[in-house]
């Protein structure tokens, strides 16, 4: 499946008296680093919300599985985008989702520092900023007009890329079931490889060991894994005895 969906153009119009342009989304996954994966979102064929510094995309675990880019009630403010320095949170693209009968818009797009660390922000950091006023952080308001789609293709748009698992490395798969499972445990896929970094102790200070993904079901590596963790092996000795596989 490409990972570019297009949902098409449709001549919509509220109560108001007014046309209401209607865009077209396309949501592409830039996979050039294949364990992290970035969510582009396009707007009639152009990354219109990436500004300047503002323009890191989201892994696909964040705005895709979450269901970040669904509407919900009461509507949300979600980060389109976070800081390109590397510290998502630093400065991003945000903006609130509603429906409106047919239509799904975006609307109120402004940076927020230090509030999201993905594209939804964490409970335990506060109410959900759908009004900045609930939020003593930073802000700006983006120079971005309402952005206005026709709510069943939008759907459609978002539904089949939250499907769509092609951008998935083996790697990336393990985690992925492992969290599900154990979603304290914090562990990583490597950066390039077939490799799983995972966080561990030794004589009291952070470690990190690359533990390469041998062949098999990603749910049964996951279980694999986590019960050689949950005994206390030490990952260095997986590595060496090749225990995993």
């Amino acid at each position: 499946m490409s990972d570019d969906r297009i949902a098409d153009v449709r001549s919509i119009s509220d109560d108001a008296p007014r046309e209401v342009n209607v865009h077209r989304l396309t949501i592409r996954i830039d996979a050039s680093t294949p364990n992290y994966p970035k969510v582009r979102l396009l707007i009639d064929g152009e990354d219109l919300l990436a500004s300047t510094g503002n323009n890191e995309g989201n892994d696909p675990a964040d705005i895709l599985d979450t269901g970040a880019l669904l509407p919900v009630e009461p509507a949300r403010r979600i980060a389109f985008y976070g800081c390109g320095c590397g510290e998502f949170g630093c400065a991003n693209v945000a903006g609130v989702i509603t429906r409106r009968d047919d239509r799904i818009e975006w609307t109120d797009f402004r940076s927020l520092t230090g509030v999201y660390h993905s594209a939804l922000c964490e409970p335990e950091d506060g109410p959900d900023p759908a009004t900045t006023d609930e939020w003593d952080a930073p802000s700006r308001r983006h120079d971005l007009p309402t952005l206005s789609f026709d709510a069943a293709d939008y759907l459609v748009v978002v539904r089949e890329a939250m499907a769509d698992r092609s951008w998935e490395t083996r790697p990336r798969a393990v985690i992925r079931h492992i969290r599900a499972r154990r979603p304290e445990m914090k562990h990583w896929a490597a950066r390039h490889g077939e490799s799983i970094t995972v966080h561990h102790l030794v004589n009291g200070m952070a470690w990190s060991t690359d533990l390469p993904v041998p062949s098999g079901p990603p749910d049964r590596l996951a279980v694999g894994l986590v019960a050689l963790l949950d005994q206390g092996v030490d990952p260095r000795a997986i590595e060496v005895g090749n225990m995993w596989a």
